[in-house]
């Protein structure tokens, strides 16, 4: 298989990578923006910038692969809010590119989503309940969804992540360890644990609460499983259990064995709330993953099981424990 992927020097897309030089069956095209990997590069790299609809086409015609994952993605909700032209253009614009692409050399399109869509009050989603997005974000990534949908022709499958942490093997300085609203918490609760410091744990007002954290490593397969599918449709690649990220903090804290008390609930950082004044972050979202794995042959990590993975993975790359 020739798989193309972008955002491959991100934690999703370069776990994505790890797997699939793994298998050795798989011709790699990684799509680069910013800074190169850090690790050997044994497959191809081409320079593209998301917004460039024009390059997204010719570089998917030059390629002709048998499938794309779309990872690549603004992270930074303050900059999207503020810039949402610039953003509309690298995040609906470059994916409805990709999506008629695709289309064109008969590529299997898998674009890597969010649970953002949902707006956190609902008692549990699936994969068929209606999008409802309170923020810039998560009203793009839906757009970015129904779009795909209204491709003739495309075969495809909308992937969605949550609380994305792991170790970023292609790029590890660009890892993103800062405290944030968001359930992306994971990274910054093993650096600051791993270096004897304390992880504040914001508790409000104004975080996502309650999420289905997910592994990189975890996600990565499943997105890997998905561009092997035939199957159309909307899949819940995101851990298969809820929980509430002061409870996902202590479970870093046991799982790396050091002292529950390094890990302190604080009210959210009054400079932060400031900064995210205008944008609503969704509180809670529990779903159901059932069809999804049905559909891939296999469940996600529930929390325990990811962290004694990630644990794993930390312990290997790094040479040492906590």
């Amino acid at each position: 298989m020739r798989l193309y992927i972008t955002g491959g020097t991100g934690l999703v897309g370069g776990n994505i990578i790890r797997l699939a030089r793994r298998r050795g069956d798989i011709e790699i095209i990684a799509a680069q923006y910013g800074p190169p990997p850090e690790w050997d590069v044994d497959y191809i790299l081409d320079p593209l910038d998301m917004a460039d609809t024009a390059a997204v086409r010719a570089s998917i015609q030059r390629y002709q692969p048998n499938a794309v994952i779309h990872c690549a993605a603004i992270l930074d909700h303050v900059w999207m809010h503020e810039n949402r032209a610039a953003a509309w253009r690298a995040t609906v614009d470059g994916n409805q590119a990709f999506a008629q692409s695709c289309a064109e050399v008969g590529a299997r399109y898998v674009f890597v989503s969010s649970d953002w869509v949902f707006d956190g009050q609902e008692a549990l989603v699936d994969e068929d309940s209606p999008p409802m997005p309170v923020l810039y974000y998560g009203f793009m990534k839906a757009v970015c969804e129904r779009d795909i949908m209204g491709v003739a022709g495309l075969s495809y499958g909308i992937g969605r992540l949550a609380g994305v942490y792991g170790i970023n093997y292609s790029s590890p300085s660009l890892l993103r360890k800062q405290n944030d609203v968001g359930f992306d918490l994971g990274n910054y609760v093993v650096d600051q644990l791993s270096r004897g410091l304390v992880a504040e744990i914001w508790t409000g007002p104004k975080v996502n609460d309650v999420a289905h954290p997910t592994l990189a490593s975890d996600g990565a397969e499943m997105l890997l499983r998905l561009a092997e599918h035939d199957e159309n449709g909307i899949f819940h690649c995101w851990g298969s259990e809820a929980v509430g990220r002061l409870q996902f903090a202590f479970h870093f804290a046991d799982a790396f064995q050091v002292d529950r008390t390094l890990i302190a609930p604080v009210p959210t950082d009054p400079q932060v709330l400031d900064r995210y004044r205008h944008i609503r972050i969704p509180f809670r979202t529990v779903s159901s993953n059932e069809k999804t794995s049905k559909a891939l042959g296999r469940s996600t990590y529930k929390v325990l099981d990811g962290m004694r993975d990630y644990k794993a993975q930390w312990d290997a790359f790094h040479g040492a424990s906590v």
